[in-house]
C-alpha cells in the first residue's frame, strides 16, 4: 500500500485557502463587532441632537413645554419613519455597504445643522408672533426643517441592522433584543455626555461636530470594509 504525498505546489495552495478562510473569518467577525458599535454610536447620536437641538433652539424659542413637546415630538416621529424604511430597505438590500452610506449621510447631515441653524431660526421667529402658541409653531417648523433627515436616516439602523445579524430565524428575538439594548445603552450615554460634558465645555455648535465626526469615522471604516470584503 502507499501513501501519497502532496507535492509542493498542492502544500502552498493549501495553506493559501486556510490563510484565505481564516482571513474572511476575521473580516465578519470585524464586521459583526463594528455593527454592534455604530448601533450603539447611532443611538448616542440620536440623543446627542436632541439635547443640542434644544441649546440651539433657546436663544430664539426659549426653552418652555410648548419647545420641548415639538422637539420630543418631532423626533419620535422622525425616528418611526426611519424604523420603517430601515426595514424596508434592509429587506430590499440586506448588505452592510448600504447601511454604512446611511450613517455616514447622518453624519453629514448632523455636521450641516449648526452651520444652517441660525438663518432658519430667525426666519421661523419673524414668520410667526411671539406668544405661545405661535412660538409653538415657530420651534415645529425649525425642528422639520433642521433635523428631520438626519434624525430619519438614524432611525433606519436599528431594523437595518437586526436583518444583518439575524443567522436563524429562531434568534430573531434575542438579535433584536440585544441590538435594541445596545442602541439604548448608547442613547442613555447621549443623554448624559452632552449635558455633563460636551455641552458645557465645547458648546453647542462643536457639540454636533463631535457626534456628526464619531458616526462619520465608524462609518467610514464600515464603508472600507464591506468594499473590500
Amino acid at each position: 500500500m502507499s501513501t501519497a504525498t502532496p507535492s509542493p505546489g498542492e502544500t502552498e495552495k493549501t495553506v493559501s485557502e486556510q490563510q484565505d478562510v481564516s482571513l474572511a473569518a476575521g473580516r465578519t467577525l470585524f464586521q459583526s463587532w463594528l455593527l454592534i458599535v455604530l448601533v450603539f454610536v447611532a443611538g448616542m447620536a440620536s440623543l446627542v441632537v436632541e439635547l443640542a437641538a434644544s441649546r440651539l433652539l433657546a436663544p430664539n424659542f426659549g426653552s418652555s413645554l410648548f419647545v420641548w413637546a415639538s422637539l420630543i415630538g418631532l423626533i419620535l416621529l422622525y425616528l418611526t419613519v426611519g424604523y420603517y424604511v430601515g426595514g424596508r430597505l434592509a429587506d430590499r438590500s440586506p448588505r452592510p455597504l448600504p447601511l454604512y452610506v446611511i450613517t455616514l449621510l447622518a453624519a453629514l447631515f448632523i455636521a450641516i445643522v449648526p452651520l444652517i441653524a441660525q438663518p432658519i431660526l430667525d426666519w421661523s421667529l419673524n414668520l410667526f408672533a411671539t406668544d405661545s402658541l405661535n412660538i409653538f409653531y415657530g420651534s415645529l417648523v425649525s425642528v422639520l426643517l433642521l433635523f428631520a433627515i438626519p434624525t430619519v436616516l438614524l432611525g433606519c439602523v436599528s431594523p437595518f441592522a437586526i436583518r444583518l445579524r439575524v443567522e436563524q430565524p429562531g434568534k430573531v428575538g434575542r438579535t433584536a433584543g440585544q441590538l435594541y439594548a445596545i442602541s439604548t445603552a448608547g442613547c442613555i450615554v447621549g443623554t448624559f455626555l452632552p449635558v455633563l460634558v460636551l455641552l458645557p465645555t465645547i458648546g453647542t455648535a462643536m457639540t454636533f461636530f463631535v457626534s456628526a465626526l464619531l458616526l462619520a469615522l465608524v462609518s467610514l471604516v464600515g464603508i472600507v470594509i464591506s468594499v473590500k470584503a
